[in-house]
């Protein structure tokens, strides 16, 4: 199946050497990210991924481990499934036809795993092979072109370098708004103000609860003390507080530490910022990326990261630009339909 290797799929047995190998493909590819072991554990154990099908070790005759990859599902995407595939090749095997021979299984893995995706719907539905490439990676944009992949979007990340000499004044709170940190205060309605919040935005899709709990509130780089939403209050002055509807803006945080060695600094990274449309216009984002920022500074993080999509419709990159972010890299993501 992968040329001068022994297949079999991955177990979480696997997730140290894994974990060695993208280290050893880190140094080569410079990697914008860098996944921890728990995070590579939790892929092989998230709800409706079966490891069996969807994941593919491959060993030389020593035993090392010399590639992987995994085909992901979210079981949330029910108007176009997508199917995302991680994958690494150790920099002493490339050139040997390895990762082109990765690639092609995970086209036939994502196949199947659609065909059976739409048997448990019942219905057909459209459905892509992805591959994420950092934009310097010329050699997988390459291989992605290969194997029939085609860029589909344009991504960029973007980084606020917070000040070292002085404090951060506290956000503006807009009138008729209370400002709350998730640890707190909690976060209940959050997930279905985040469905709501990202419904119109490309490629978004509702999360069920299964995968709010293993990319948001059971990732365990998330940080809620660091998270931050805003409350609408009553005409009367009290903020409202019991119910989803009333929780109409949020900034969700993450601190991804396996990345900061690579990057000489810590970082708080902004993993979504979003407001109910009917409270749009009103400056709530403003303030709550100078509440992310103010609190990144407080806990000693250098700076505050970002992704956002580069033809983001709502004018997010202005918003961020005006908020102190520049561009530091990008992403593309390639894509076949299926």
């Amino acid at each position: 199946m992968l040329p001068g290797l022994t297949c079999r799929p991955l177990t979480t047995d696997d997730v140290p050497v894994w974990a060695d190998l993208l280290d050893r493909a880190a140094a080569v590819d410079r990697p914008h990210v860098r996944d921890s072991p728990e995070w590579l554990r939790r892929s092989l154990t998230a709800d409706g991924f079966d490891a069996g099908t969807q994941s593919l070790a491959g060993f030389d005759a020593d035993g090392v481990l010399r590639a992987a990859a995994v085909v992901e599902l979210r079981l949330g995407d029910l108007a176009h499934l997508r199917l995302p595939c991680g994958g690494v090749v150790d920099p002493g095997w490339r050139g040997r036809g390895v990762g082109r021979a990765l690639l092609a299984w995970a086209e036939r893995a994502a196949r199947d795993r659609v065909a059976r995706r739409r048997r448990e719907l019942g219905r057909d539905v459209t459905a892509d092979l992805q591959v994420w490439a950092a934009d310097h990676r010329d050699d997988l944009a390459r291989l992605c072109a290969r194997a029939g992949l085609t860029p589909l979007r344009y991504f960029s990340t973007m980084r606020r370098t917070l000040p070292r000499d002085r404090e951060l004044p506290a956000p503006e709170v807009p009138a008729g708004f209370r400002l709350v940190r998730f640890d707190e205060h909690g976060a209940t309605g959050l997930r279905d103000l985040h469905n709501v919040v990202f419904a119109d935005h490309w490629g978004s899709q509702p999360l069920t609860d299964a995968d709010w709990e293993r990319f948001v509130v059971g990732n365990p780089d998330y940080r809620p003390g660091w998270s931050w939403g805003l409350l609408a209050e009553r005409a009367d002055g009290a903020a409202a507080v019991d119910g989803a509807a009333e929780l109409v803006a949020y900034a969700n945080v993450y601190a991804h530490e396996s990345d900061w060695p690579a990057l000489g600094f810590a970082q708080a990274d902004l993993g979504n910022l979003g407001v109910r449309r009917d409270h749009r216009g009103r400056g709530l984002a403003q303030t709550l990326l100078a509440a992310v920022a103010r609190r990144a500074h407080e806990v000693g993080t250098a700076a505050v990261t970002l992704d956002v999509d580069s033809e983001n419709p709502s004018g997010a990159v202005g918003l961020y630009e005006r908020a102190g972010y520049v561009r530091v890299h990008g992403d593309v993501l390639f894509a076949k339909a299926l």
